[in-house]
């Protein structure tokens, strides 16, 4: 099964990009990265989400090219910023995983599809992760 957090590590590798620690210039890069990707989202999907206004066609060849070029960069500026993305995703999906009731099987929602959280419920611990070991 592929890793999406060691896949990029491997091609930020091949790119002679570091992964072992912070690199503050090769983050911001990955931040305008980041900036770039989310406007190609918006091209792709033909909307100005200032405004709301529907500005041209949505493409859904490129609003997934989009948004999984977003995971990778995402993933790319927590490599270079130094910190184990692997281990925050899974602290961070511990937590939302117990959002969901156990008798139900499903989590509560506002009427907007925001998740509620339960009584109870935790944030996740992502101190942790900031700096890999």
């Amino acid at each position: 099964m592929t890793n999406p957090f060691r896949d990029q590590e491997k091609f930020m590798r091949a790119c002679d990009q570091s992964v072992d620690g912070s690199n503050p210039a090769q983050f911001k890069m990955y931040l305008k990265l980041i900036k770039e990707e989310f406007d190609e989202l918006q091209v792709a999907q033909g909307i100005n989400l200032e405004t709301g206004e529907q500005t041209g066609p949505v493409d859904m060849v490129e609003t997934l090219d989009a948004l999984l070029d977003i995971v990778v960069v995402t993933i790319g500026a927590m490599h270079s910023a130094g910190m184990d993305a692997e281990g925050g995703w899974k602290e961070v999906m511990q937590t939302n995983f117990a959002k969901i009731d156990k008798e139900t099987g499903k989590v509560r929602k506002r009427e907007d599809g925001k998740v509620l959280k339960p009584v109870g419920w935790t944030p996740p611990e992502l101190a942790p992760f900031i700096t890999k070991k």
